[in-house]
Formats: C-alpha cells, structure tokens, sequence
C-alpha cells in the first residue's frame, strides 16, 4: 500500500510540472493573441481568438512536452530478463555467435582431414 501511494504521489509530481510549463506557454500565446489581433485600442478585444490561441498552444505544448519527458526516462532493468518478450537478447546473440564458430571450426577440420587424405598424422613423422 506504502508503494502504490508513492508511486501515484511520483506520477501527481511529474504530471504536475508539464502542465504548469504549457499552461504559462498558453497563457502567453493567448494574450498576445488577444491583444495583436484587436489591431489597435479602438477596436475591440479578440477574446475568441485568444482563446483558441491558448487552447492550441496548451494542446500541443503539453503533448510536446510529454514526449520529450517519456523519451528521456530510463527503462527498468527487469525488462532485459525474462521469458518471451522481454527475453536477454545479448546471451542467446553470444550462444548463436558461438554456435556458428564450432560449426565452422568443425568443418575446417573436416576439410583439412580430406585435404590430406583422410587419416590422422598420429605418430608420424614430418616428411
């Protein structure tokens, strides 16, 4: 129970500080929006389209913002153990490698030994 309100407090903080940033973003990017589009002091103030600019900006901030966040976040080490999916792809890539180099030393052998006539140089002398 102790884990599972951390990890909710731990998701609440780094929620917390994107939607801060993109809603400071939007707030910004609305009133400049409201104020440049109005085109002067004797028009009236554009609230519609200040209020598009900062649903736009808050949108694609925050989704921006997110990604960045997920992209930078490490992966837990239980996911390169395991069974199926999160098998530990660099032994059985070294088992593989291995394999094939018996494979090919076993034929270079058998290569060699028909090379030479196929009988063994047991006890014999160099000529």
């Amino acid at each position: 129970m102790a884990e599972d309100k951390k990890e909710r407090r731990s998701l609440i903080e780094s929620v917390k500080a994107p939607l801060i940033f993109s809603a400071a973003l939007a707030f910004v990017a609305g009133f400049v929006t409201l104020i440049s589009a109005s085109g002067g002091t004797d028009n009236p103030a554009r609230v519609d389209l200040g209020l598009i600019a900062f649903g736009l900006v808050f949108i694609i901030s925050l989704l921006v913002v997110s990604m960045l966040q997920l992209a930078s976040r490490e992966n837990p080490e239980d996911l390169s153990t395991g069974a199926g999916v999160n098998r530990n792809s660099e032994e059985l890539y070294r088992a593989q490698v291995a394999a094939r180099r018996a494979e090919a030393a076993r034929r270079k052998a058998e290569e060699a030994r028909e090379a030479e006539g196929g009988e063994p140089r047991y006890g014999r002398a160099e000529d």
